[in-house]
């Protein structure tokens, strides 16, 4: 017979407070938003969106 539980594994209200934090750019401070691109030589590239919207990367 196995035991009842009384509790969940996981601590729900832990996982709900950690999704409400929303993390920040540490260059623009902006909520981050990074597309990948292609360059003319053919690689691809991380770019960050909310920087250029803020006006640091040209």
């Amino acid at each position: 017979m196995a035991k009842k539980k009384d509790t969940s594994k996981t601590n729900v209200a832990a996982r709900l407070e950690s999704k409400a934090q929303q993390q920040l750019c540490r260059f623009c401070g902006r909520k981050p938003e990074v597309v990948r691109q292609l360059t003319p030589s053919g690689k691809v590239q991380m770019f960050r969106k909310c920087c250029a919207e803020a006006g640091l990367v040209a």
